[in-house]
């Protein structure tokens, strides 16, 4: 096996790598979201502590890759890998049993919260770290080699990251859930660290065949990094010491400053992937594929960008200046794309079709997309009217590719450029490329939290991308400083050229109210939004079949204004039945329909509602103040309603308070994070909040969700797509109930709304209605195809593309 041969080997094992420690990044983000909360904070901390873990690997990886030889190098990324494939097979029981089952009171404490997460991610992502600072030393012969050897790792690994963020997406979670997506990703890191072993054994040999020279060649032979025979050594000058900075001695400037620059390049990157997300997100309407189509489409963009990069920096004269112009391109090129994509959106009749989906209440089936696809590849004709094929191209691809590709390619193009200009010395290579990367991930860090705690939940969306298109304009001011002298005239004249061009792109792009309506496939004078760090409320004013107003939740539709339907039903059932629901707790806060209706009682004393997108309620305050509709402005002004932002599930764990009724408003199944909502656990939860005689109520949208609620609840009442769930025995007395609906008071309350409470309960309560009553008796122990934290099975449904397996 040749030093090629080894290089190519170990290169497609960090491609393997890559896919590993993606699939890690989705299912253990799930998991901590289960124990830490869902909320915009919960994620921040999430995502910081993977970071920082990723930051000190590389740093400490640079410093032993540099001391050790290229044997032992190749001997550490295989352990590192054989110890991530260890932690991979357990974390499921770290993460969500020790955490979360165990270990769940800490989700009260923000602090505590954090530093459980950070010290459960430390061990995993700081191995990750190492990883690439290691198999760079490893690999690389020479100098004149670092930037293309650098650059095509750092595109593979991320070219696999994408791999791996697509099939735990597509593949992985629909199959085989969360525990044995981490076992797959484990055993392709049990592989990595068996497969190095012949690499090892290969680079072995080839050092002492090196090492077998004739005496008298001894003086005129040496052995290169890559144990090949190599020129004669020369005296080498005195290099500082590991301890102390280093620095560059050609004109490219000293290493600290593209330390500087390198975390402020990872700062706008990050920034511009949240941006990205919550904006892509509220198009596509998202779903349990949206987060990691987005994420793959991310990485895709960086890895190939890198890989193209690594040939072209081999080549490059001036690469200092090339990877600041870069930089420069990246903010303004996804603003840009970002005007253009919403303009075309709503006024190009090409585009008719995206804005019409925009305009839309529900969100694509992507089962039936899916399948549609099948069929089509199958030679199976798929009616037009009915195709929705082109649509899911143009969401799940399309539109994602034109806003995140080009910028992202840039960023991976330019990573080259930079390791040509840093990469200046031959004895610091692993630790050059370890501190360079850190320095990204730091910057990277505090774009996260810079953009997710400050600068959405102040500026909003469109200001903060104006901003980044601004920062974005230094990098370009840098790279006409490197290009120009101080005398020379062109100076100014490109310096007036790039803040006219800065100023004309941040004009360009939408504010803030345009933004959000052309996302919605509407115009400025029908909506009422609001925005800030949980995400996005747009309340769209128009008349179609469902009312007035259209309530729209991070681009999906969730309710409507006036009331009355399913949401009304919610609200108004388990108030009916139960004797006396004297404290109730909302799920979801939507148009404030199930809330109305579930305070119609006079008994009732308190009423929590949970609203994890804090906007929510400012754009139905906004409303009440235009729209003369009573049940909204009443709602605004009911002391006795008590809203929360945040993970509702969070708060319910933690607190200690006890409810006669809880329940979430209705969930589509597929949402993102729905399972949440919708699993044994969630339900067991509730079932511990409740008061004795208390109520749980769900909306079960999929037989699996029926299951389910039943496998918890010792007796439940069914209603079709409504289920009452409670510890004690469950009774209807027609007479209470007649009585509590033709009450004068509570009538009046309903009609408050425009709700006929005798007809909105007729399908529930009247004499037509044959409710199902479930106790103890009841055989479950056939309920097994359930929904779990650990397996959203309704979630992640794809049976046109998975068909479900038999439950055991």
């Amino acid at each position: 096996m040749n030093s090629s041969v080894i290089r190519l080997v170990a290169t497609l094992l960090f491609l393997f790598s890559g896919v590993a420690a993606l699939i890690y990044q989705v299912a253990w983000q799930r998991l901590l979201v289960v124990f830490a909360g869902g909320d915009v904070y919960s994620i921040t901390i999430i995502v910081t502590a993977f970071m920082a873990g990723l930051g000190f690997g590389n740093l400490a990886g640079g410093v032993v890759a540099d001391r050790a030889s290229r044997v032992n190098n190749l001997l550490l990324f295989g352990a590192a890998e054989a110890l991530i494939a260890a932690f991979g097979f357990a974390s499921k029981y770290l993460y969500y049993d020790v955490l979360y089952l165990n270990l769940g009171a800490l989700s009260g404490s923000r602090s505590l919260t954090a530093l459980a997460v950070t010290v459960s991610l430390m061990v995993p992502t700081f191995l990750m770290g190492l990883s690439l600072p290691l198999l760079a030393r490893a690999l690389i012969g020479s100098l004149a080699d670092a930037p293309t050897r650098i650059g095509q790792l750092y595109g593979v690994n991320t070219f696999g990251a994408a791999l791996g963020a697509l099939a735990a997406t597509w593949v992985l979670l629909p199959q085989y859930g969360l525990e044995g997506s981490l076992h797959r990703a484990a055993a392709l890191n049990a592989f990595c660290a068996l497969a190095v072993f012949p690499l090892v054994l290969a680079a072995r040999r080839q050092t002492a065949a090196a090492a077998e020279v004739k005496p008298g060649d001894a003086a005129s032979a040496s052995i290169g990094a890559d144990g090949r025979r190599g020129e004669a050594r020369r005296p080498k000058k005195k290099t500082p010491s590991p301890t102390s900075a280093p620095s560059i001695a050609d004109p490219d400037g000293n290493f600290r400053r593209w330390l500087v620059v390198y975390g402020a390049s990872g700062f706008i990157a990050l920034a511009l992937e949240i941006v990205w997300f919550r904006l892509i997100g509220v198009m596509l309407k998202p779903t349990a594929f949206t987060f990691g189509t987005l994420l793959a489409v991310y990485l895709a963009g960086l890895g190939a960008g890198a890989l193209v990069g690594s040939g072209m920096a081999r080549r490059g004269q001036r690469p200092a200046t090339a990877f600041l112009f870069m930089q420069a391109g990246i903010a303004m090129c996804a603003g840009l794309a970002v005007a253009l994509m919403l303009a075309a959106a709503n006024q190009w009749p090409l585009f008719h079709g995206l804005r019409n989906y925009l305009d839309g209440y529900e969100p694509i089936s992507v089962d039936a997309a899916v399948g549609q696809i099948r069929q089509a590849l199958g030679g199976a004709s798929v009616p037009a009217e009915s195709s929705l094929i082109r649509v899911f191209v143009i969401l799940y691809v399309a539109v994602p590719l034109a806003l995140i590709g080009p910028p992202t390619f840039l960023m991976g193009l330019s990573f080259p450029f930079l390791q040509k200009a840093a990469q200046t010395d031959a004895a610091r290579i692993g630790r050059r490329v370890g501190w360079i990367q850190s320095a990204n991930i730091a910057g990277s860090m505090l774009g996260t939290l810079a953009v997710s705690v400050v600068a959405l939940p102040t500026l909003g969306t469109a200001l903060t991308l104006k901003g980044l298109a601004v920062l974005g304009g230094v990098f370009g001011w840098l790279g006409i400083d490197r290009t120009c002298a101080p005398t020379d005239g062109r100076r100014n004249v490109l310096r007036v050229a790039l803040v006219a061009v800065i100023g004309a792109g941040v004009w360009l792009m939408p504010d803030a109210k345009t933004l959000w309506a052309r996302a919605h496939g509407t115009v400025n004078a029908r909506v009422i939004f609001a925005e800030d760090g949980t995400g996005v409320s747009l309340l769209e004013k128009h008349f179609n079949e469902h009312g007035a107003v259209t309530v729209f939740v991070n681009g999906i539709g969730q309710s409507w204004i006036p009331y009355g339907g399913i949401h009304s039903a919610l609200g108004a059932l388990p108030a009916l039945l139960h004797p006396s629901p004297e404290d109730v707790a909302i799920i979801g806060l939507g148009s404030g329909d199930t809330l109305y209706c579930a305070g119609g009682r006079r008994e009732t004393r308190r009423l929590v509602c949970f609203e994890i997108i804090g906007a929510q309620h400012a754009t139905l305050r906004a409303l009440a103040g235009e729209l003369p509709y009573p049940a909204l402005r009443h709602l605004m002004e009911d002391n006795r309603i008590e809203h929360v932002t945040g993970d509702a599930r969070l708060h319910l764990m933690s607190t200690r308070q006890r409810f006669d009724i809880i329940e979430a408003d209705a969930l589509r199944p597929t949402s993102a994070h729905s399972g949440n909502l919708y699993s044994e656990e969630y339900f067991r939860l509730l079932a511990s909040r409740l008061k004795p005689g208390g109520l749980a109520v769900t909306w079960c949208p999929t037989s699996r969700v029926h299951n389910t609620f039943l496998r918890v609840f010792p007796h439940v009442l069914t209603y079709g797509h409504v289920a009452i769930g409670s510890n004690e025995p469950l009774s209807l007395n027609p007479q209470a109930l007649e009585a509590r609906v033709t009450d004068p008071a509570l009538r009046a309350h309903y009609e408050r709304a425009g709700i006929d409470l005798p007809e909105l309960m007729l399908p529930y309560l009247g004499r037509e209605a044959r409710p199902a009553l479930l106790g103890p008796d009841f055989d479950r122990s056939s309920l097994r195809d359930i929904n779990t934290d650990v397996f959203p099975k309704d979630e992640f449904s794809l049976p046109s593309l998975w068909p479900p397996k038999p439950a055991q």
